[in-house]
């Protein structure tokens, strides 16, 4: 019974959220173990755009991040595509929008639900629209490199999930 009323709760404290805020973030991991990592619940409801979602950043960070990207989408600043850069203020390198695979998303890939409450919460509050989209913002290493590149720092590759790949090929290459 506590469960239930506790993820009643939940749902409902998420919702105002969302209807206060035009969105909210979901913050997963403890920073101790790999991976930890942060997305958005609302973009697709609020604003029709894809929900985001960022690897290994800590929680005030990526609050920072999502407030700046929400903000930017709903002023017409910011339009997320597969591999442009994008350059926050606090980073010294810029990050790299990248488009998450369908195979990654909840209904396609049920034992890793990368943003799974961001999915049920699409279906909830905004049916009409459809399965949501996502961008990862993916992060260089202190080099400047990124996953897909020769050269990336394999020490980081446990804390930074690429979920721009399908899941079967993200097993089989490293560099894409």
């Amino acid at each position: 019974m506590r469960n239930a009323l506790e993820r009643a709760y939940h749902r409902w404290a998420t919702k105002r959220r969302i209807r206060r805020h035009g969105w909210t973030a979901i913050y997963v991991g403890d920073y101790q173990s790999a991976p930890t990592w942060a997305y958005t619940i609302g973009f697709h409801a609020s604003l029709g755009a894809p929900e985001v979602v960022v690897f290994d950043v800590p929680m005030a960070s990526a609050n920072g991040l999502f407030h700046e990207i929400y903000n930017d989408l709903k002023a017409g600043k910011l339009v997320m595509r597969d591999k442009e850069a994008w350059r926050p203020g606090e980073f010294e390198h810029p990050l790299i929008w990248r488009e998450v695979h369908t195979s990654r998303l909840y209904d396609n890939d049920p034992e890793n639900p990368w943003l799974g409450l961001a999915e049920d919460f699409a279906a909830i509050l905004t049916p009409e629209r459809g399965a949501i989209a996502a961008f990862q913002l993916v992060i260089s290493d202190r080099d400047g490199h990124f996953p897909w590149e020769p050269q990336y720092d394999e020490r980081l590759r446990p804390l930074q999930r690429e979920l721009y790949l399908p899941t079967d090929a993200a097993s089989a290459s490293r560099y894409r």
